[in-house]
């Protein structure tokens, strides 16, 4: 947020790399809280937590979320081990429920139902408190959980195959750079020879000429610039969010997934929704018709009257 601040101006702030200008809310310096990335940057830069029970720190740890204490792989097999331990629900410690995801803000009760309508989690009270018809759009947190990981991994695939659509079109454009230049240097040869061979007749059509291929080159070239400088600046936010969505699945336990993975989807699909050029709008020919234009233009000195 501090490299933000002073950015403002007249209710709108434009992204320091992007550009794209965002509209603020009155009254707002800033724009809202990124609630996804919060969550993302909290993760990362929480402390390894030390096993309650021989406070070493190893690479994978645990957490008993009905004992609510971290343990490591030895600590948990002879821990609950017993009999009387089999009810207690053991997560891995990047999933473990942190209080803030398990109860409802409004009640202080614990999740205990998803709305796939409104795509949020419902204590008791928030159930009973539901319309009738909007009921029966509730799911318990296991089946929506699932569902949900699955929505997230056809939008995550979906993103795969444009960031690799993207790439193609990426390496398309290059190529097309580089065959431009190659067509327009071998027109200009063979505009060159033909030249040489008609030399003082021929210089007008000659400088014409040239300044055709000049400036089919230069529109062309101006054209896929633009098409790869769009795509070359899209690839990045692909990736990033690509780097998103694998660590918000693999960090993320359930409450917080489906507390924030319809904001990641929505994210995703507005994206992908986007209309990309993934596709060059013109060949890669340089085109000049010279033959055609210096037949014409030594006609009339080859002209052999009956």
């Amino acid at each position: 947020s501090r490299c933000l601040h002073g950015r403002a101006s007249e209710g709108k702030m434009s992204c320091p790399i992007c550009c794209y200008v965002h509209t603020l809310k009155d009254g707002a310096s800033l724009p809202p809280s990124d609630l996804l990335l919060k969550f993302m940057v909290e993760s990362s830069t929480e402390e390894r937590a030390q096993c309650a029970n021989c406070d070493s720190t190893a690479a994978q740890m645990f957490f008993c979320n009905t004992c609510m204490q971290p343990l490591c792989n030895q600590c948990r097999e002879e821990t609950h081990r017993a009999k009387m331990f089999s009810s207690h629900d053991m997560v891995l410690l990047t999933k473990r429920a942190r209080e803030v995801h398990k109860k409802c803000t409004l009640h202080e009760e614990p999740y205990i139902m998803f709305s796939s309508e409104k795509k949020i989690m419902l204590c008791i009270n928030c159930f009973r408190d539901m319309r009738i018809e909007s009921r029966g759009h509730c799911l318990d947190l296991e089946t929506a959980y699932k569902q949900s990981c699955k929505k997230l991994d056809l939008r995550v695939q979906a993103f795969r195959e444009l960031q690799n659509s993207v790439r193609d079109a990426v390496l398309l454009f290059k190529t097309l750079l580089e065959e431009i230049k190659v067509n327009a240097d071998n027109e200009r040869t063979v505009i060159e020879k033909l030249y040489i061979s008609l030399m003082e007749k021929l210089a007008e059509t000659r400088d014409l000429l040239l300044q055709k291929v000049d400036s089919q080159f230069s529109e062309k070239e101006a054209a896929f610039r633009s098409q790869l400088k769009s795509l070359s600046a899209l690839l990045p936010t692909l990736h990033v969010h690509l780097v998103i969505s694998s660590a918000f699945s693999g960090s993320a336990n359930k409450f917080e997934f489906l507390d924030l993975a319809y904001v990641l989807i929505e994210r995703l699909n507005s994206i992908i929704q986007k209309q990309h050029p993934l596709h060059p709008t013109q060949s890669g020919q340089i085109d000049t018709a010279y033959k055609t234009e210096f037949f014409k233009s030594i006609e009339p000195l080859l002209y052999v009257p009956l």
